[in-house]
């Protein structure tokens, strides 16, 4: 941890200085020791986070911050536009609301809101799980790249901590009914008793860049027209959030479409 903290330090200290740094300049700053120093900024050059300059052996910040400064602005971008959506979609269905992100090959809770009959599930932000567990994060997996989806298929999915436990095959066929329909349903996978429903929310550059969902009861589910109908709002609602970042073409369902 201690490592990480001045890793952070430096990063903070190019970013504050209008020049670039050489290593004695940096390790006045920071009080660390020149080796120390020149560690950190060779990972952070493999990264591309730092840069240096070869003829004055100086450092600056690199091109790869700029990336993740976009993708942390599109995310808080997300969540403001979010917010307000997730708490009708709450009021409408009476149940919890969620918005995942795919972090890696897992599904990170970016934001949740409480419906009115509350259920008890260990779903707060930041909480990851794998890209096939539950609808809400299955239909992001649907949306990705072929490429990905084999790479999951062949990489992830037969890990023994892998859950749940499912097969290749049946994998594959459901994600394709996914992309067919527009959203995903699961039954009892990891919630006991209860049905997930997530629908995928698509940017301006026609990716998907995050899903929705909500998850309820069974008991709170008397028939398929109850069923449908939670589906059709979490559908518009989605559709809704796709129109705030930007996605005003019609939702393409191929593999690798998005």
């Amino acid at each position: 941890m201690q490592s990480l903290l001045r890793s952070m330090d430096l990063l903070e200290i190019l970013k504050e200085t209008p020049h670039k740094c050489s290593i004695s300049e940096l390790s006045e700053a920071t009080g660390l020791p020149p080796s120390t120093i020149h560690r950190i900024l060779q990972t952070f050059c493999e990264k591309k986070y730092v840069i240096r300059d070869q003829q004055s052996h100086t450092y600056q910040l690199g091109p790869a911050l700029i990336s993740l400064g976009r993708a942390a602005a599109n995310n808080i971008r997300l969540q403001d536009a979010a917010l307000p959506i997730l708490k009708h979609l709450s009021y409408a269905t009476r149940e919890d609301s969620y918005l995942v992100i795919q972090v890696g090959d897992k599904g990170l809770v970016l934001d949740k809101v409480d419906g009115p009959n509350h259920l008890k599930v260990v779903e707060e932000f930041g909480y990851e799980m794998d890209l096939h567990c539950g609808a809400i994060r299955k239909v992001l997996l649907a949306y990705q790249s072929e490429r990905y989806i084999r790479y999951y298929l062949d990489h992830i999915l037969d890990r023994p901590e892998s859950f749940p436990q499912i097969s290749r095959n049946a994998l594959a066929d459901e994600l394709m009914r996914i992309r067919e329909r527009g959203i995903a349903v699961s039954r009892g996978e990891y919630v006991h008793d209860a049905v997930g429903i997530g629908a995928p929310i698509f940017g301006s550059d026609s990716h998907v860049s995050a899903s929705l969902g909500i998850i309820a009861p069974y008991t709170r589910i008397p028939d398929d027209r109850h069923l449908q109908q939670m589906q059709d709002q979490v559908k518009e609602s989605a559709a809704e959030l796709s129109y705030y970042m930007g996605h005003t073409l019609k939702q393409e369902t191929k593999a690798g479409g998005h």
